[in-house]
């Protein structure tokens, strides 16, 4: 049974990455002048909850995208923060077995969390150059 519910977990996760990676590569094919993005804010159309949001422009979003679609398709993270990584998870070693599995889904969770996120700012970027330059269906 668990692993049933195990793979059926596997399962929401590539798929949730799968739709995230579609999402970009979408945006990369739509979005064939990146710097128009330049200097245009980006805002949250529905909500303005994220303050960090407001200081960034569409054209950082737009390479943030693609950077972490690197990251998701490729499975290898900057030496930098695999470096991070790996020493969190030797703080983590101490831990018994039911903690790491409790931590194990809320990372799960919280990853997919992400990546709907994401996804959906690569799909409201798209639409928003697409906007712009009066491309419309």
């Amino acid at each position: 049974m668990q692993s049933l519910i195990a793979q059926q977990q596997t399962n929401f996760l590539v798929a949730t990455m799968s739709k995230y990676s579609s999402a970009v590569k979408n945006m990369e094919q739509t979005v064939m002048l990146p710097s128009l993005l330049q200097d245009i804010p980006l805002e949250v159309q529905d909500e303005a909850k994220d303050a960090t949001a407001s200081s960034q422009n569409l054209y950082e979003c737009y390479i943030l995208l693609k950077s972490i679609k690197d990251t998701v398709e490729s499975g290898l993270l900057p030496f930098e923060d695999f470096k991070r990584k790996i020493n969190s998870a030797l703080d983590l070693e101490n831990e018994d077995e039911a903690n790491l599995e409790k931590l194990f889904y809320v990372h799960v969770r919280g990853l997919c969390t992400v990546l709907n996120t994401l996804t959906k700012k690569a799909n409201t970027l798209t639409s928003r150059y697409e906007d712009m330059i009066g491309f419309s269906f």
